[in-house]
């Protein structure tokens, strides 16, 4: 796994949990750390993630339209688990061959007022997307915020979960902020959702 990989993978698994993955921290040096906390979030979570949506199998006009998984390789799977039974089922894609964004494109049982709870993030933004409460947010201790983003946009029994990361050096998108490429793939993808999401 690269290191940019690695990045987009760890990340969204600290959201909303009290325990973050073995080998996250420091480039996977294997032990685990204290995510930000969710003590304050609802305790209700479903028990398992969403499954009308499949984060890894993206619609053929999505993956035209914003050029995703031309490195002739499918996409990488980023499936997780943590304590309380959070979980995570997806994928991570790349864009323009390695010189666009990487998306972490997967469903989660997340909910977005468990999200709003966590102290350990900042939101940006509370926004509707395809007729869908969403919102944009940072780990409170980025830096970065244009190279780098989250969103959920709620789905029937938790969300769907785009992490967006898109450095400066990225040669077709790094002009490009983050959290609005997550807004127009979010978009993208909700307008294929059935109706049972």
């Amino acid at each position: 796994m690269t290191r940019r990989m690695h990045k987009i993978w760890c990340t969204a698994a600290a959201v909303g949990t009290a325990v973050l993955l073995a080998g996250c921290q420091n480039g996977g040096g294997g032990a685990s750390a204290t995510s930000p906390s969710a003590a304050s979030a609802p305790s209700t979570v479903a028990p398992d993630v969403p499954t009308s949506f499949n984060g890894c199998q993206l619609p053929q006009s999505v993956i035209d339209a914003e050029h995703l998984g031309y490195t002739g390789t499918a996409p990488m799977k980023s499936d997780a688990a943590v304590d309380g039974g959070i979980k995570w089922r997806g994928c991570i894609w790349t864009t323009y061959e390695g010189d666009g964004y990487s998306a972490n494109v997967r469903t989660t049982n997340l909910t977005i007022p468990m999200i709003e709870a966590n102290k350990g993030f900042t939101i940006a933004e509370r926004v509707t997307v395809g007729g869908r409460q969403a919102l944009t947010y940072h780990k409170s201790d980025d830096t970065d915020l244009r190279a780098d983003c989250l969103l959920n946009a709620e789905m029937k029994g938790g969300t769907l979960e785009l992490q967006i990361d898109n450095p400066a050096s990225n040669k077709v998108t790094g002009t490009h902020d983050s959290c609005k490429i997550a807004e127009k793939l979010t978009g993208e993808l909700v307008a294929t959702f059935p109706p049972s999401a």
